[in-house]
């Protein structure tokens, strides 16, 4: 009776251990794909104001399987900027950056996103 009950408690254990591996190993995969997306970004904000131009481009996917979108815009409404709302806007403009890295998690497609603004010289 004893050997059956420990049984049971080995067998529960061992699936809970396996049950926590897996999360580990997600996590440690999304916490590798902000990397990513962060070490685009930083790219995209260390690249001389002169060569920020608007566009969008995929970049090769890595030997993870992470597959990073780079996006560069005009800010405008949709970031809650009005263009004749600035002061410099015959010089510089304020740019949109935008980097999506996405990969797949078992049958699920994940995504991470980071944005943020940057000024750099108008375009016109």
């Amino acid at each position: 009776m004893a050997l059956g009950i420990l049984g049971v408690g080995m067998v529960a254990c061992m699936q809970m251990f396996g049950s926590s591996l897996k999360l580990e190993e997600r996590s440690s995969r999304e916490a590798r794909a902000a990397l990513y997306a962060r070490a685009v970004m930083d790219e995209l904000l260390v690249r001389p104001p002169d060569r920020l131009r608007n566009g969008e481009d995929r970049l090769e996917p890595t030997a993870e399987g992470f597959r990073a979108r780079r996006l560069v815009r005009d800010a405008g409404p949709d970031e809650g900027i009005e263009r004749r709302d600035l002061d410099f806007q015959d010089e510089l403009m304020l740019r949109y950056l935008e980097v999506e890295v996405g990969w797949q998690d078992g049958l699920n497609g994940k995504t991470y996103v980071l944005r943020s603004l940057r000024m750099a010289p108008s375009d016109e």
